[in-house]
């Protein structure tokens, strides 16, 4: 489930979700000592996923519905949001604004597609495609070596952090950098591709909480560009039913051609 990564239908931007309503979480174990030189990708991967719950748990959910609530720092905006979620790795987020409207941003697992006031309904290419296979994936750091073509852990790391580079099939590298720790994912950064071009962006997710057995973040913030963008997740429902048809593109309305005049009639013979 990666609603850490696709709320963000709303600025182009990205942003990360998490859930609310839990309890705290566990004190933290004390540090392990570290590692002498930076380790594997694949070791961080996999000690990020059993940080979050392990694979097991995330596979025993088939689908989650999150409430998020969204605010655009600076410009007094912000609204409702609803991230809807399959296994399977179909996803549907709407957002509202007011002055706005309703942005849509959805996957059926092989179409990638947004819809808003400003662009309309597009089935999105290349980068932004590429991106949005990734942010629909169910748990982006379980299925990382199928998601990106190739991933390098980061050499010039913070204190106290690891980071991945992970490059996708199409598109800009993306940096994700965990806690040495606790192995949970503290930030992610890089570029999206948008309608109106490509938006650097740094987002910052906190308050990991444990939710069904499988640990997310409760608060994050994106700064995409000139704008920064705060999310918090109100409601989180696991395996609710959903409509499979949800996740289709919606149908562009067909408009009749005006009516042609008829011919004017053949001369009568003499």
């Amino acid at each position: 489930m990666s609603e850490i990564r696709r709320t963000w239908a709303l600025a182009l931007a990205l942003g990360w979700l998490g859930c609310a309503s839990s309890p705290p979480p566990a004190p933290a174990k004390p540090a392990a000592p570290a590692a002498a030189g930076p380790r594997s990708p694949d070791a961080i991967l996999a000690d990020s996923v059993a940080a979050m719950g392990g694979a097991a748990a995330w596979n025993a959910h088939k689908t989650v519905h999150l409430k998020v609530s969204v605010m655009l720092q600076g410009m007094a905006m912000g609204g409702p949001a609803e991230h809807f979620q399959t296994k399977t790795n179909k996803s549907l987020t709407v957002t509202s604004l007011p002055a706005v409207g309703e942005i849509r941003e959805g996957s059926n697992g092989t179409v990638f597609w947004s819809k808003d006031p400003v662009n309309g309904l597009r089935l999105l290419q290349g980068p932004e495609a590429e991106q949005a296979r990734i942010e629909s994936a169910w748990n982006a750091d379980l299925e990382a070596r199928a998601l990106f073509a190739k991933i390098e852990t980061a050499t010039d790391a913070p204190p106290g952090q690891e980071c991945l580079t992970m490059t996708p099939r199409a598109g800009a590298p993306i940096r994700a950098c965990y806690d040495q720790r606790t192995h949970l994912q503290l930030s992610q950064e890089g570029v999206h591709a948008t309608a109106q071009g490509d938006v650097p962006f740094h987002s910052t997710v906190s308050d990991w909480r444990s939710v069904g057995g499988v640990k997310i973040p409760y608060a994050s913030q994106t700064q995409a560009g000139p704008m920064t963008i705060v999310t918090t997740v109100n409601e989180v429902t696991f395996d609710e039913p959903l409509d499979e048809k949800m996740f289709e593109p919606p149908a562009v309305a067909q408009t009749a051609p005006p009516a042609q005049p008829p011919p004017p009639a053949a001369p009568a013979p003499k």
